[in-house]
């Protein structure tokens, strides 16, 4: 999201505008809290149990007092030197853990620094988003524009422009055709791309062998992420289904737009990026915490499938190879619930925001 919303600046405000992505999390020395954050991969991959404890034990007011307090002090301090370095005008926060300790540091340096944070979430918002000092409070969808009011946000600082996704997604020239025959593929055949997201989570191996298992008259993208040991293992495989195999890409846009159908876990990103790009999506799984809901959502959007066993995974696929009519149906479903204006607007909020200070 950091990526798609500096994108929309530089886009439009060129060099009148200078973006800095920053880590506050990466800042040493981390803390206990900030060294949870690192967890994230290895917990979705091995122990997604484990991350949902996590994620839900700290999801009411109290706990999460209680543990934003644990470091305040150490974090206020790593985060006051960096603002004094960087000086910005306006800050943007895309993490739910970062608002308080900004807002904290912010409000210590006797600074009127505006912060605006945007909801990554779908439907299942987190209490750590809402904070009264907000300036501006974006989210994605109506169901989380409605959970952070139920958390008590501001009702006048709240908005509802979309989760921006880089503006790529939308702005694929090259055809589908094209697109496969630069990867080696058929140009016309039906094409799944299965994507577990940068950490190659959501059970791609087992979707892969099923497939081919099953002989489904498909071709195959299969993204696996910074997961090299699940890439080498593919790419050892001698596929009945044609299938191309990639690590670690920055060509998702063109990929998606090379795809009749995106099999993804159900992160809220992977999932904003398959609808702008105007890609029905089935979900392989969604985590416990953040992605709770995801599956709901697709479905009563009707732009795809919710979780289910690897054979259920297999069998959506096979029903949208078999049934044109109902392919069409979500394809037109996705362009219209993409919003590939979001991380415009957005960044356009952004701006009159720090304008109004």
């Amino acid at each position: 999201m950091s990526s798609a919303l500096a994108g929309a600046l530089e886009r439009r405000y060129g060099s009148s505008v200078q973006v800095f992505i920053e880590d506050v999390f990466a800042i040493s020395p981390r803390t206990i809290p900030e060294r949870v954050t690192r967890l994230y991969g290895p917990l979705i991959r091995v122990a997604p149990w484990l991350y949902g404890w996590m994620y839900h034990s700290l999801d009411t007011k109290r706990r999460y007092d209680v543990f934003s307090g644990l470091t305040k002090g150490r974090t206020q301090d790593k985060i006051q030197r960096l603002l004094e370095r960087i000086r910005p005008d306006i800050i943007v926060s895309t993490h739910p853990l970062a608002n308080r300790p900004l807002l904290d540091a912010i409000q210590v340096n006797g600074s009127s620094v505006p912060v605006v944070a945007s909801v990554s979430e779908l439907v299942t918002v987190h209490v750590s988003w809402v904070e009264p000092r907000l300036s501006l409070l974006n989210t994605a969808t109506t169901e989380s524009y409605q959970a952070v009011l139920r958390w008590g946000a501001r009702p006048d600082i709240v908005r509802c422009v979309g989760l921006p996704v880089d503006e790529r997604f939308g702005r694929v020239e090259a055809s589908p055709a094209q697109l496969r025959e630069a990867m080696g593929l058929a140009p016309d055949r039906f094409t799944a791309l299965l994507i577990g997201g940068g950490e190659g989570a959501g059970g791609i191996e087992s979707i892969v062998r099923t497939i081919q298992r099953a002989d489904v008259p498909i071709q195959l993208i299969v993204v696996c992420g910074r997961n090299e040991a699940l890439r080498r293992r593919l790419i050892k495989m001698r596929p009945r289904t044609p299938t191309f195999v990639l690590g670690f890409v920055r060509t998702i846009p063109e990929l998606m737009h090379a795809a009749d159908v995106v099999i993804t876990k159900g992160g809220p990103q992977t999932i904003a990026e398959s609808l702008v790009a105007g890609r029905p999506v089935i979900l392989t799984q969604t985590l416990p915490g953040q992605e709770e809901g995801n599956g709901a959502f697709v479905e009563s959007r009707g732009v795809g499938f919710r979780p289910g066993p690897v054979r259920r995974i297999v069998d959506n696929l096979v029903q949208l190879v078999d049934d044109p009519e109902q392919r069409a149906w979500m394809t037109a479903n996705a362009r219209r619930h993409g919003r590939p204006e979001a991380a415009g607007m957005l960044a356009e909020m952004v701006i009159e925001t720090a304008g109004a200070r």
